[in-house]
C-alpha cells in the first residue's frame, strides 16, 4: 500500500476498534489491545494521522467524546446518523429481550438528572460532581412517576409512549424480593440496575465501593457529560423540567413544609 493508503487504512482501523470499545465489545477490544495502543499513540503524536481520523469521524457522522486508554470514546452526531442506536437496539444490547424498550428512557433520564440537576452542572469539571447511589435513581423515578400523573393531558413535552411508561412505573414494584423473578425488568430496581451496569461497562460511569457488601457509588465520566452537553438530549431536559416544576407547585401549595423534590 502507498503511504496515503496506509494512513487511511490505519485511521479507519482506529475508528473501527474505537466503535467496538464504545459499544462495550470486550472481545474485540481485548483481542486488539496491542494494535489499539499503537494507534492511540499515533493519534496523539502525529498531526496528519489525527487529521485523517478526524476526517473519517466526520464522514461517518461520529463525534469524539473522549480519548481513553482503551480507545476513542465515540458517539453518533445525531439521532438520524447510521451509528445511532435506537432504543430497541439498546434493549437488545442489554441482553434482555423481555425488557420493554421505552422503559429504559426514563431510567436514563433519572441517571442524568441525578448527576446534572441544573444546566450549569453540564459544564462543571466531572471531578467536582458528586457521586450517586442506586437509591438516588430510584428516588428520581418515583418523583417523575408522581409528577407525570399531575401533568395536563395536553402537555406535549413528553412523547406519548413515555407517558405510558410513567403509568407502568406507577403500577410496577420498586423492588422484587423473589430473586427468581428479578432480573427481567419487572421492577424499578431491575431496570435501573441493568442500565447503570451497562453504562459502567461502556465507560460512561465509574463504580466505586471500598469494601465488599458496601453500597456502590457511581461517578460520571467526561465522555458521559460531553454526550449530554453536546447531544442536546430533549427527553432529559423535559424530564428534569417536569421535576422542577412539580417541586415548585409542592412548595407553593405547602409553604414551610419540606418538599419531596428540591427545586433547582
Amino acid at each position: 500500500m502507498t503511504t496515503d493508503t496506509t494512513c487511511i487504512y490505519e485511521a479507519t482501523r482506529l475508528i473501527y476498534l474505537s466503535l467496538a470499545h464504545s459499544s462495550g465489545n470486550k472481545r474485540i477490544t481485548a483481542q486488539n489491545s496491542v494494535e489499539m495502543g499503537e494507534l492511540i499513540q499515533r493519534f496523539q503524536a502525529e498531526e496528519p494521522f489525527r487529521q485523517a481520523v478526524d476526517a473519517g469521524l466526520r464522514a461517518m457522522e461520529l463525534r469524539l467524546l473522549a480519548l481513553e486508554d482503551n480507545g476513542l470514546r465515540l458517539s453518533a452526531r445525531g439521532a438520524e446518523a447510521f451509528f445511532s442506536a435506537t432504543i430497541t437496539d439498546y434493549s437488545r444490547l442489554l441482553a434482555r429481550s423481555d425488557l420493554r424498550a421505552a422503559d429504559l428512557l426514563p431510567v436514563h433520564c433519572a441517571v442524568a438528572a441525578a448527576f446534572f440537576p441544573t444546566e450549569a452542572d453540564l459544564d462543571v469539571p466531572v471531578e467536582d460532581l458528586g457521586a450517586i447511589v442506586m437509591a438516588d435513581v430510584i428516588d428520581l423515578l418515583r418523583r417523575f412517576a408522581r409528577a407525570e400523573a399531575a401533568l395536563p393531558e395536553d402537555d406535549d413535552r413528553l412523547h406519548p409512549q413515555v407517558r405510558t411508561v410513567a403509568q407502568r412505573l406507577r403500577e410496577m414494584p420498586e423492588e422484587i424480593p423473589d430473586r427468581q423473578r428479578a432480573g427481567a425488568g419487572n421492577s424499578w430496581a431491575d431496570l435501573a440496575g441493568r442500565v447503570v451496569e451497562h453504562m459502567v461497562e461502556t465507560g460512561y460511569l465509574l463504580a466505586f465501593h471500598e469494601t465488599p457488601g458496601e453500597e456502590i457509588e457511581y461517578r460520571p465520566t467526561t465522555a458521559y457529560q460531553t454526550a449530554l452537553r453536546e447531544g442536546i438530549v430533549y427527553s432529559f431536559h423535559a424530564f428534569r423540567d417536569i421535576l422542577i416544576e412539580n417541586a415548585a407547585r409542592d412548595a407553593s401549595a405547602a409553604p414551610g413544609e419540606e418538599t419531596d423534590v428540591p427545586a433547582q
